[in-house]
């Protein structure tokens, strides 16, 4: 346990513990559905920053993140999270459009 100083009440002491308690279920379906799409994501994400075009004919990134977004708008329907829905949604529809456009050129 440490004590922590606070400028706004020098005179007070307060004790700093932490206690890290999981409370999300481990191995559920939603368990392993958020963690494959974070990977996705991750794997999307360094892609992207690191340039590579393994199949430059095809949009990988742009499917790889998709994948992903469309695993946790799965995870944030089975939770009721209608933050997480909305953004998800958007950003499906988003690669959706990009996906559509590289390979048909409209849009």
């Amino acid at each position: 346990m440490s004590i922590y100083k606070c400028n706004k009440y020098p005179e007070k002491d307060f004790d700093m513990e932490l206690n890290v308690k999981k409370i999300t279920p481990l191995h559920t379906r939603d368990w392993y559905v958020k963690w494959f799409a974070s990977s996705v994501l991750i794997t999307a994400q360094l892609s992207t920053a690191m340039g590579v075009e393994l199949f430059p004919q095809y949009p990988l990134t742009m499917v790889l993140y998709l994948i992903g977004i469309l695993g946790w708008l799965l995870v944030a329907y089975w939770w009721h999270d209608r933050a997480l829905i909305v953004l998800n949604s958007i950003g499906a529809f988003i690669m959706a459009t990009g996906i559509v456009k590289f390979y048909f050129g409209v849009l």
